[in-house]
């Protein structure tokens, strides 16, 4: 029995398929580089590698004009300062693809394919295969965090407001939307996850005019002058801002 994964370019001119025997699962892995090399090829800090032996490995080009060739589809780059090595990426939205190598000369056998390429249900495949770094499994529960407002305009002395007056809510998740689950376990309580999100909007109609932001971020540190009370521990911290609604 094998597992087939699938993956492609952003534009779909560009398709892989990669057959992994589940007997010999242990041959591939899902590896992170962050060398200079890769952070100026891939215009990434980090990037996400599935390396497994060449002949797992097919790819195929789809036109979508005459005029379209393989060659112009599957684009392969050589940098300089290395030239044993060889990167495909797509010639028309430019995804990167993979990425192979002969030096150290046994690293010939092996090509590396960037997850992000593959397809999202086969993302999520490579954590049932066991191809995912030994300590990428911390057994925490993905958080979801998410806050509601709603925002109503101020009733007239003159008339009441109607049961369907106008509503703005504002929903923030993390985990569950279009993400990959265990990528996201893996950062949760690091530094990049951490990092504060912000997010604003406006909205309304002819009689009423919104203006809405939300900050979340991850605090690991009490702030000054704050009492304790025994071990400190990391909590998600929520700050909703409204501007009162302007009634035209």
């Amino acid at each position: 029995m094998s597992q087939l994964l699938r993956g492609g370019c952003s534009c779909g001119r560009n398709e892989c398929f990669i057959t992994i025997p589940l007997a010999a699962s242990d041959q591939a892995e899902v590896y992170f580089d962050s060398s200079s090399l890769n952070r100026r090829t891939q215009a990434a800090p980090l990037t996400a590698w599935l390396r497994v032996p060449l002949e797992w490995y097919q790819s195929s080009t789809v036109s979508y004009f005459p005029d379209e060739t393989h060659a112009a589809i599957r684009r392969t780059f050589v940098p300089p300062e290395d030239p044993h090595c060889r990167r495909v990426f797509c010639g028309f939205c430019g995804t990167p693809l993979t990425h192979w190598t002969e030096s150290p000369p046994e690293e010939a056998d092996y090509m590396s394919i960037t997850v992000g390429s593959l397809f999202s249900q086969d993302q999520s495949a490579l954590e049932d295969l066991g191809l995912l770094p030994e300590d990428a499994d911390t057994g925490a529960p993905v958080i979801s965090t998410s806050t509601s407002t709603s925002v109503t305009p101020a009733p007239s002395s003159s008339r009441q407001v109607a049961s369907t007056e106008p509503q703005m809510f504002v929903t923030r998740q993390r985990g569950t939307l279009g993400g990959i689950p265990w990528f996201e376990e893996m950062i949760e309580g690091s530094r990049l996850g951490r990092v504060g999100k912000h997010r604003r909007g406006v909205g309304g109609n002819e009689s009423m005019h919104v203006e809405w932001e939300v900050t979340e971020w991850h605090d690991t540190t009490p702030s000054i002058g704050a009492e304790t009370h025994g071990a400190a521990t990391a909590s998600p911290r929520i700050s909703t801002k409204r501007k009162s609604p302007q009634v035209g």
